[in-house]
């Protein structure tokens, strides 16, 4: 029963314009479901869903439920995004941008279903940060830590923040790649419009963990560490230990190199010569996010719901443990402060 629950409440922590039909779980009195994660600006959303009683004899759905959100005790004006949310939710944008220190507060409300009412506070801006790479070779380890027979090349991305920071500071990274393509000499037309139409797609990186990489151990400078799956790429969550000057975290994602993919050649005086060469390459963007405490709490608790291992390696309570800070209801609100780093090319 927990695991299916939280696995809806990440469903709408997650939810975006793919379609999907969605199982509540059953509730002996159906709830408001409410899920959000502000301050990204652009990609802010509250998402909410109803979960169905046990009798089934309730015909409430996340149609009817009505939001209010403040901002420091203002209201916040909430305008449906039409083009978004899975099959049985319904997804609401705020029209104003939020700040660090601001304090929000959610209401919803439905009838025939209890109120529910949430708060959270900005985070504090994320502090200067210093992000460097290195091309790390690795014979990677399984999850036995057996290493494997073959040798890679990984990318060691190294986010450094610079000021002590008070011990209650939760951040996650995500790092993003942008397929790229250079070319040189005379390209084909054809292929030219082949390569130039995949040029600029961008998808997750997914990390390598601690038993996967060379020094065994992918954080330096934490407390605990988790990855999760969020908006279906890895997220690595920390938090932070009240003692570390200057804390620091190092992820490991495939190195993708500069590969030639396209080339054409012909034979001068025996000496070959390029007519044309296609190179894909990659960039990457970092974003490194401050968390609430109620996001971190729940994404913990969402890990531990979902990993059968992570008991183990951190040492927190069975998968019975949840948590929710919407009162009234089940879901969780929480908020990020955020730092990109923008594109750039690991040479």
């Amino acid at each position: 029963m927990n695991k299916i629950l939280y696995r809806l409440l990440f469903l709408l922590l997650l939810a975006v314009s793919c379609e999907r039909n969605v199982d509540y779980p059953a509730d002996e009195d159906g709830r408001i479901v409410v899920s959000a994660m502000l301050g990204q600006k652009e990609y802010d959303r509250i998402n909410v869903g109803v979960s169905q009683p046990v009798s089934g004899t309730e015909d409430v759905s996340a149609e009817d439920v009505v939001l209010h959100l403040e901002a420091d005790g203002k209201p916040v004006e909430l305008v449906r995004d039409l083009e978004a949310g899975e099959s049985g939710l319904v997804s609401y944008i705020p029209q104003s941008a939020f700040s660090s220190g601001q304090e929000l507060v959610l209401r919803a409300e439905a009838h025939g279903l209890p109120p529910v009412k949430s708060k959270t506070v900005v985070p504090a801006v994320v502090p200067p940060l210093r992000i460097e790479t290195e091309k790390v070779e690795s014979y990677r380890k399984d999850e036995t830590g057996q290493s494997m027979s073959y040798l890679e090349t990984l990318l060691k991305i190294h986010v450094a923040l610079d000021e002590k920071l008070p011990e209650d500071s939760y951040f996650g990274v995500q790092v993003f790649r942008r397929k790229m393509y250079e070319f040189i000499g005379d390209v084909p037309e054809y292929n030219l419009k082949e390569y130039e139409s995949k040029s600029g797609e961008v998808s997750y990186d997914n990390f390598y963990v601690n038993s996967e990489v060379p020094e065994g151990g992918a954080f330096s400078s934490i407390r605990s560490e988790l990855v999760i799956d969020y908006g279906g790429g890895d997220m690595m969550v920390s938090a932070l230990r009240p003692e570390d000057e200057n804390p620091a975290v190092d992820v490991y994602v495939d190195d993708m190199g500069r590969t030639l993919i396209s080339a054409s050649y012909t034979y001068v005086d025996g000496v070959e010569v390029a007519n044309y060469e296609i190179y894909e390459y990659y960039d990457y963007d970092v974003k490194v996010y401050r968390l609430s405490s109620e996001l971190y709490h729940y994404f913990k608790a969402r890990y531990i719901v979902e990993e059968s291992s992570a008991p183990i390696h951190l040492g927190f309570t069975p998968v019975t443990y949840t948590y929710t800070n919407v009162e009234g209801g089940l879901g969780m609100f929480g908020a990020v402060s955020m730092y990109e780093t923008g594109w750039f090319t690991n040479d």
